[in-house]
């Protein structure tokens, strides 16, 4: 029994070293399957233990027992902060893509819609147009750039379909990603459904958290020049 809870990782990285685990080679694709096919509510939590067992594998302690296919199994589904990021292509683009309930307003009516405070890139300047949807998503406008901020802590909002993995980065100290190659973006509603009239193809996104929000910013690359956006965020 481990007396001190800081000493619970290296415990069960030990306990790792000294398992065997036989497994049949068809079980990744039954995981993976058994995810598509659990409810929103109970795949939520599945999710949470899928990205533990990914931790304890990636950190070396069962990575040698468990075979190629379920390791692969554990790492397609990334969690960060109100998003999901999936291996795979995706839903087609919509022709127009479109959030639930997506209107236009204005920047003190979005924050008493969504319930926290909107802030804006200093480099940018004012928005041609501030949008919120489903009233938990408010989207700043700047021709082919966009900016979606909402509360992270809300369960997933988004799932990211990527051919290629993202670049762990910071945003003013803070744990961001960056996604170099066009990306597919699919709307998760209030009830956990998939919102394919929502889907649409980014490319060159930057996503990181701050006091609870996430916020996302597409379409201006290299990462140098995301990131300066993003700082400039008050």
């Amino acid at each position: 029994m481990v007396d001190d809870v800081n000493e619970l990782p290296e415990s069960l990285r030990a306990l790792g070293r000294g398992l065997t685990v036989t497994v049949p080679d068809d079980l990744a694709e039954r995981v993976l399957a058994g995810i598509a096919r659990a409810p929103v509510r109970r795949g939520v939590r599945w999710r949470r233990w899928v990205g533990a067992i990914a931790a304890l594998v990636l950190a070396g302690g069962v990575s040698t027992a468990v075979s190629a296919p379920v390791r692969a199994a554990f790492i397609r589904v990334l969690e960060f902060s109100g998003i999901e990021v999936r291996d795979g292509p995706g839903p087609a683009p919509a022709p127009s893509p479109l959030l639930p309930g997506e209107h236009r307003t204005d920047i003190d009516s979005a924050e008493r819609e969504v319930g926290f405070p909107i802030r804006i890139p200093a480099t940018l300047g004012t928005p041609e147009s501030v949008t919120v949807a489903d009233g938990r998503v408010v989207s700043l406008h700047y021709g082919q750039v966009r900016i979606d901020e909402f509360a992270g802590t809300l369960g997933t909002m988004w799932t990211k379909y990527a051919d290629m993995a993202a670049q762990r980065t910071t945003v003013g100290g803070h744990d961001a990603l960056w996604f170099d190659q066009p990306v597919i973006l699919v709307y998760i509603d209030a009830d956990g459904a998939q919102r394919n009239e929502s889907t649409r193809l980014t490319d060159g996104t930057l996503v990181w958290t701050d006091g609870g929000v996430t916020f996302r910013l597409d379409g201006i690359r290299p990462l140098d020049a995301a990131r300066t956006v993003a700082r400039s965020m008050s």
